[in-house]
């Protein structure tokens, strides 16, 4: 059985990033298509987290998770850029550490955060 570690919270998400774009028309909605989109949590501060071997995943429904892992300084990064097509996602993080609480291998893992949805126009 896995430790837990405490909860991550998912506190901000979805900054669309601008598309450039000319012409004349009405200001309607971006076009439809893959965008950019920022994902960002508040931080975990537990050791194992922000050392080797922790960091965060993040699943965003329909695709693939992706791996946030510390990689150097004091703690692991908050944010990921992903590119989504147009629709609605559900995103969640959860926080990983490669040792457990007694130092040993069987790791830890926190409960995921609050679920947040996300819509891609």
């Amino acid at each position: 059985m896995k430790n837990r570690l405490a909860a991550v919270a998912l506190i901000a998400l979805a900054q669309l990033v601008g598309c450039g774009g000319g012409g004349g028309g009405s200001a309607s909605s971006p076009p439809p298509g893959p965008h950019t989109v920022t994902l960002t949590w508040a931080p975990n501060h537990e050791k194992g987290v922000n050392s080797a071997g922790g960091g965060y995943h993040v699943a965003i429904s329909g695709q693939p998770t992706i791996n946030v892992p510390w990689a150097s300084g004091p703690t692991a990064p908050t944010s990921t850029v992903t590119t989504l097509q147009t629709g609605t996602y559900t995103v969640t993080v959860t926080a990983f550490a490669s040792l457990d609480a007694q130092g040993g291998s069987a790791g830890n893992v926190s409960a995921p955060s609050q679920s947040l949805v996300v819509n891609v126009p």
